[in-house]
């Protein structure tokens, strides 16, 4: 569980949340390892890998923000976020791609400058938080960056999370299985 702290009127919250914690909410979009609370300001997209046609990620979208989650396989009782952001650190450097750590209210996180085209780039802020054999990802791009209310807004919905890691055993670092719920249009591959 995370040590990040919202107050929501007189309740705090401290999630995400592992579908075993009681404290999880109950009222939830399921998309299979990851469910959520709907939130009618905020659109939701399963994002698709073209050549499986597999859901590898779903994204909010809070007017000119997006937070994109997924969640991953750890072994029981160790923590990843540090080491996967290590790694994400060692390819943006090794692509000379600009990004600074900076302490955030999950932990340890990284912003970087993606490059989007010629002189172009897109601000990117990462951060992770380590589960009960899950590490639930996090990357938000556009006003969310520095704008403090569509900040906010995501952080919740990322807070509201439950994560479903099944039983199912699986190498570390892999993705968990996502699907769509029941009524969902299906997205088309990008």
């Amino acid at each position: 569980m995370s040590d990040a702290f919202t107050r929501i009127g007189s309740v705090v919250n401290q999630g995400p949340y592992d579908k075993s914690d009681l404290e999880a909410p109950q009222e939830l979009v399921d998309f299979g390892c990851i469910a959520f609370v709907p939130n009618p300001l905020v659109g939701v997209r399963a994002e698709v890998e073209e050549g499986t046609q597999r859901i590898v990620a779903i994204s909010f979208d809070y007017k000119d923000s997006t937070l994109q989650v997924q969640a991953f396989a750890t072994p029981k009782g160790n923590s990843m976020w540090e080491d996967v952001l290590e790694d994400i650190a060692t390819s943006l450097k090794n692509q000379d791609i600009s990004m600074e750590r900076h302490a955030g209210p999950f932990g340890l996180e990284l912003y970087a400058e993606i490059p989007t085209g010629i002189n172009k780039t897109k601000s990117v802020r990462m951060f992770g938080v380590d589960g009960q054999r899950w590490l639930l990802r996090g990357t938000v791009s556009g006003a969310a960056i520095s704008e403090l209310d569509s900040k906010a807004e995501l952080e919740n919905i990322f807070r509201g999370i439950v994560v479903d890691r099944g039983e199912v055993p699986l190498p570390p670092r892999e993705l968990l299985p996502l699907n769509l719920p029941a009524g969902a249009i299906a997205p088309k591959a990008n």
